[in-house]
């Protein structure tokens, strides 16, 4: 497929699940929406492209360029977060609903205004994450270290909190059901 193919089926809503786009150029093309999992994206360039709400679950992405990418709401899977945040990516507006995300080792994680809802997040080390204007809510952080964490107007309203290390001055400013945590 050529890139111009590529922009017309997802522009025509139709999905590339589990195509071959490898070594394709998408600089600067809006694939907003785009059904990409599992497809190969290997080699693929996407600086200035539009990747928002894209899904890229199971995708390979080896080799893929995302400068200057909007990567806001994309869907990830486990694996590819563990590598993005690993290699100090950003994952600002990252889309991982409902992933359970148990004991992992997410310090230094640039995750702002990323959409966390309903997440299990038991046991999770955030320690200098950045989660300003996450989405918490209604997900399990029990037992997860916040320590250094920012948590600026991170929604955490419904969320399991029990035995969470959550510094009483880093919640100042996070929402919890409906108010702000605690006020000075």
């Amino acid at each position: 497929m050529t890139v111009s193919e590529v922009v017309a089926a997802i522009q025509a809503g139709n999905s590339l699940a589990g195509a071959d786009l490898s070594g394709l150029d998408f600089s600067n093309q809006d694939l907003s929406g785009a059904d990409l999992s599992g497809a190969n994206l290997s080699n693929c360039n996407f600086s200035g492209a539009n990747l928002s709400c894209a899904n890229i679950q199971g995708a390979n992405l080896d080799g893929v360029v995302l400068i200057n990418t909007n990567q806001h709401g994309i869907r990830i899977d486990l694996n590819l977060l563990r590598a993005r945040i690993s290699s100090g990516w950003s994952l600002t507006g990252v889309d991982l609903r409902g992933l359970d995300l148990s004991g992992l080792d997410l310090r230094n994680a640039k995750l702002a205004d990323a959409n966390m809802q309903g997440c299990d997040m038991e046991g999770t080390d955030f320690r200098g994450a950045v989660l300003n204007e996450a989405n918490l809510s209604f997900s399990n952080v029990r037992d997860a270290d916040f320590r250094g964490a920012n948590l600026k107007r991170a929604n955490l309203t419904r969320a399991d909190r029990t035995g969470a290390i959550i510094p009483k001055w880093k919640l100042k400013k996070a929402f919890i059901a409906g108010d702000i945590a605690y006020r000075s």
